[in-house]
């Protein structure tokens, strides 16, 4: 029988980041269609879709789920022969009875990016109410409908217990391992598991320290010494380098410093948080998708010796991840309101964080933010993030004593840092930019 290999992408393949199988969507057996998605790869915490390159039947699967791939490597095997098979008559009697009835979820019409999110939360297309051209559903909609489902599943049963998060090496290791990730403590963000976290777990055999104030063995905790070594810059944090060391090279980076007095955004967020889940950069990503519609040049790049006014204010969010950082972007963020807003951030970060962006979903940005308040940070010079225009760098929440309307009194103030490409914008319209911003956080209903 004539065999067809399915390659790894080259668009992907030849990359320095390690390329990893994360699943596979098909089993042996299965007859596919040409384009149809068979696996899901990850390159430096995005996902990518391996389409099936004919259509017949995988006859064997070579990389498995967790394991390291490279470009040139074949990863399955196509009977191209088979592609003339059909489905026993039974199923197919079921769904002509059925397709009189509902329409069937290939024939419903939807994004690709509302399609993808609706297969990876288990969401019945034509369940979803479409608000766009022709009733076609897009990815607001899906967003919108997980968040109203699990609205009514806590309301029904309480909050659902949290499933494991670890990364996909860390999977990997604890498959390879048979080591059970319940057991692990993850010390990565939001205790998450790490690579490093399930290698201790195998080194020791038995879970990482406990925390003072949690419940846990009474033995003395084993005390690791402090020792020399190194990191090979590689994956994502070589590709990190490379791009802010680009980034300062080629651009004309300034930075401009401001303080805003949030007092009356810390009393409506606390306000409208009792029915969304509004977060500070929510509000901030706000107000900056608003200023860019009067600042466009804020909203620009630079492609040769022109400068490109861009259309649609898509902004990114810079996620921290355990070994680097990466920046989902949130598309036309002007158009969308407050809790759209917040249900694009929430499904972004979640699925950063668990590396499940899509290529799709880190390009495109027009504008950053990135928040180190939750550090402690009062005030820093955030990196450009080519090939924007600017990035707006934002600190923590303080409590201060100034003088408000004549008075002495106690004011929520934060600092926003502002840099910007000096090729593309000057100072002062770029000033006046980070001035609309700053009035708009001081005067925070103007975002509803």
């Amino acid at each position: 029988m004539p065999l067809l290999d399915v390659m790894v992408p080259e668009d992907i393949g030849e990359t320095e980041e390690e390329c990893v199988v994360v699943t596979w969507l098909k089993k042996e057996g299965d007859l596919v269609k040409k384009g149809e998605t068979l696996l899901i790869l990850q390159v430096a915490k995005v996902s990518y879709d391996v389409p099936a390159p004919a259509t017949g039947k995988l006859v064997t699967i070579l990389a498995r789920q967790g394991e390291v791939v490279k470009h040139g490597q074949p990863l399955a095997r196509l009977d191209v022969e088979a592609r003339e098979a059909a489905p026993p008559s039974a199923p197919a009697e079921r769904a002509a009875v059925t397709s009189a009835s509902q329409p069937s979820i290939h024939e419903v019409k939807a994004s690709p990016l509302a399609k993808r999110l609706a297969r990876e939360h288990k969401v019945d297309l034509t369940q979803v109410r479409g608000s766009g051209s022709g009733g076609r559903i897009t990815e607001k909609d899906v967003l919108a409908f997980i968040a109203a489902q699990k609205a009514k599943e806590k309301a029904a049963a309480g909050s659902p217990p949290r499933s494991v998060q670890a990364s996909p090496i860390a999977r990997r290791l604890a498959d390879e391992h048979n080591v059970d990730l319940s057991q692990v403590r993850g010390t990565g963000r939001g205790g998450r598991i790490t690579q490093k976290d399930v290698l201790a777990f195998i080194h020791t055999q038995q879970p990482l320290q406990v925390l003072p104030g949690e419940e846990g063995p009474a033995t003395k905790p084993q005390v690791t010494p402090a020792t020399e070594g190194t990191v090979p810059l590689t994956g994502m944090r070589a590709t990190i380098a490379r791009r802010m060391r680009e980034s300062l090279q080629n651009m004309a980076q300034l930075t401009l410093h401001t303080e805003a007095d949030v007092t009356e955004l810390v009393a409506l967020r606390e306000h409208l948080k009792k029915d969304v889940p509004l977060t500070y950069t929510d509000l901030i990503v706000r107000a900056c998708a608003l200023a860019l519609r009067e600042h466009p040049r804020l909203n620009a790049t630079l492609k040769g010796q022109v400068i490109h006014l861009l259309p649609n204010v898509n902004i990114g969010i810079a996620v921290a991840l355990d070994d680097g950082l990466i920046v989902p972007v949130i598309p036309d963020a002007d158009q969308k309101d407050l809790t759209e807003l917040a249900l694009a951030r929430q499904q972004l970060v979640e699925r950063a964080r668990a590396g499940r962006l899509m290529e799709t979903e880190i390009s495109g940005g027009t504008f950053t933010v990135t928040n180190l308040g939750t550090y402690d940070v009062d005030a820093f010079t955030p990196i450009i993030n080519p090939p924007e225009a600017a990035i707006l760098g934002v600190g923590r929440i303080v409590e201060k004593v100034v003088i408000h309307q004549g008075k002495v009194a106690q004011r929520a103030m934060m600092t926003l840092s502002l840099t910007f490409d000096h090729r593309l914008v000057d100072g002062a319209p770029a000033a006046a930019f980070l001035q609309s911003v700053k009035r708009l956080l001081e005067a925070p209903h103007a975002l509803l």
